[in-house]
Order: structure tokens, then sequence, then C-alpha cells
């Protein structure tokens, strides 16, 4: 009965060590799901820490939905624990090669469009962004929006808009800002992209 006793006192001590290790590591975000789990948030990869009451600890990265890393075991002593914890953290931080995101622009013919996805081509390249940019007629969209995970649609069709995000599921639909659209503003455009793929993650972090 002493040896459980100390057994849970030390997995407790091991509960909160994990806690404050997360919580003061600023490039984590740590959430707590209930009194045994915890949530932890790394750019687009998401870690959960389980202790179960038999002293088994369920480690597990998801990045989207793939599971990246799995580990289980018994809580044997504090040193074992903090090891294998540290090597999910060194998991959960690993670079990797960013993937590419492809993004469509629409306007109603195609041709300005055209030009403002070449511009921003060049953009991205220039500052190492992994976007790869196609511009495409309205025509045309519903035939090809598969193959994108965001369609951009010009300031002239944004009466459309409402519409097209029913019909284009799960693909974003945005319109881009009239001033930006205007002026090729290739900054600006990179700003609002980037504001929309945070939304989409944040939605995906509050149903996770």
């Amino acid at each position: 009965m002493m040896d459980e006793f100390y057994n849970s006192m030390n997995i407790e001590i091991f509960r909160k060590w994990v806690y404050f290790q997360v919580q003061n590591d600023p490039s984590l975000t740590l959430e707590q799901y209930d009194e045994r789990t915890f949530k932890i948030y790394y750019h687009h990869r998401v870690a959960r820490f389980v202790i179960w009451p038999i002293g088994i600890i369920e480690e597990a990265i998801h990045e989207g939905e793939q599971l990246v890393f799995y580990l289980h075991y018994q809580f044997q002593n504090f040193h074992f624990a903090t090891d294998l914890f540290y090597r999910m953290l060194t998991k959960l931080k690993e670079e990797s090669t960013p993937e590419t995101h492809h993004i469509l622009l629409c306007c109603t013919g195609g041709m300005t469009t055209g030009y403002f996805a070449e511009k921003m081509n060049k953009f991205c390249e220039l500052n190492q962004i992994p976007i790869q940019m196609n511009a495409t007629s309205f025509y045309h969209l519903e035939s090809i929006y598969q193959d994108y995970e965001m369609v951009l649609i010009a300031p002239q069709l944004r009466y459309k808009m409402m519409e097209l995000k029913q019909k284009l599921k799960p693909t974003i639909v945005e319109s881009v800002d009239p001033i930006i659209f205007a002026t090729y503003d290739c900054q600006g455009l990179m700003k609002q992209i980037r504001v929309s793929y945070e939304e989409k993650y944040e939605r995906k972090r509050e149903n996770a």
C-alpha cells in the first residue's frame, strides 16, 4: 500500500512538472482538457498527453488528421518518464518540409487574376513562401476548384461569395479586398491569406 501511495505522489509530481514545462515554453500552447489530459499545440501539430489512473502514460501527436507519434508506457520513475516526455516534445517541434498551399484566383474572365497570380508566385518565390497560385475564369471555377484549398474571388464577384462558400465546401472561399486587387498588392494579399488560414486552424482547434 505504501508503494502505491508513493507511486501516486510521484505521478502527481510528474503531472505538475509537465504542466509547468509547457507553460514556461513560449513556443507551446497548453490546454487542460480534463484533470488527467493535456493538449499541447505547436504550429499545426497537436500533442495529447494523458495520465491514466492505473499509472499508464499516453503520448500522441497529430498533424492534421495524421498520427505522427504514439507512445504509452507504465510510469516507473520520474527520470524515465521525463526522458520519454522530452522525446515527445522533440518530435512535436521537429521541423518538416513546409507543405505547398495551392490557391486559386478567380475573376470574370481570368485575365486580371492571371496577371495577379503571376506576380504573387514571384513574390512567394522571393520570400520563400510555400504557396502556388493559379487563376481561372468564373466559368471554369466549378470544374477545377477541387485541386485547391482556397479560392480567392475578385471584388466584382463578391455578390456570389455566400453561394460559392456553400457550393465549394470544404474549400475556403474569400473575396479579395478591392484596394488590394486594384493595386496588385502582393503583400496585402499575403496578409489576407494568412488571416484566412489562421481562422481555419483556430476553428479546427476549437473543434478538436
